[in-house]
């Protein structure tokens, strides 16, 4: 079990998220194209699928804004809530199939998808997502800083000594 001292984890990664956030609606802000090059490769960028701050798009799109939050959001839910790994993701595949069916249904010209379908879809996906980047992390964690107790519990359940 993560001590509290691990807690920082999802605090820092939370942090980041809500940070790249931030950093994308004050370069919308500042009308700066120059840092949409760090979520090009994350992200299409097509305006008409973004918010726009001054008539000047945010660097990702609305699904992409939500991911982040999603994630922020779900980082700090995790550490305090252990949902079951077989419910988790049953619900990762839940969302999944719904992103795909989006955005399949919009392909086919069924019609056209709309701002909250794609935040509701993105922010459901982070959100689900976070848990498993949260119980990697946290595993990196006790590898690093208790090697000794991490090899002994993890390959060598039943022993004490």
């Amino acid at each position: 079990m993560l001590d509290n001292r691990g807690k920082w984890i999802g605090f820092a990664v939370s942090g980041l998220c809500f940070g790249l956030v931030i950093l994308a609606v004050v370069s919308a802000w500042l009308g700066s194209e120059g840092i949409g090059f760090l979520f090009s490769g994350f992200c299409h960028q097509f305006s008409d699928r973004c918010y726009q701050i001054y008539g000047v798009a945010l660097p990702v799109c609305v699904r992409c804004i939500w991911i982040y939050f999603g994630l922020a959001a779900g980082h700090i839910l995790f550490l305090y809530w252990k949902p079951s790994t077989p419910g988790i993701t049953r619900a990762l595949i839940g969302v999944l199939g719904v992103m795909i069916l989006d955005v399949l249904l919009e392909m086919v010209g069924f019609y056209e998808n709309w701002f909250w379908s794609r935040a509701l879809t993105g922010f459901l996906f982070g959100l689900v997502v976070s848990h498993f980047t949260l119980l990697g992390l946290q595993e990196l964690y006790l590898e690093l800083t208790n090697s000794k107790f991490y090899v002994r519990r993890k390959f060598f359940p039943g022993r004490t000594r």
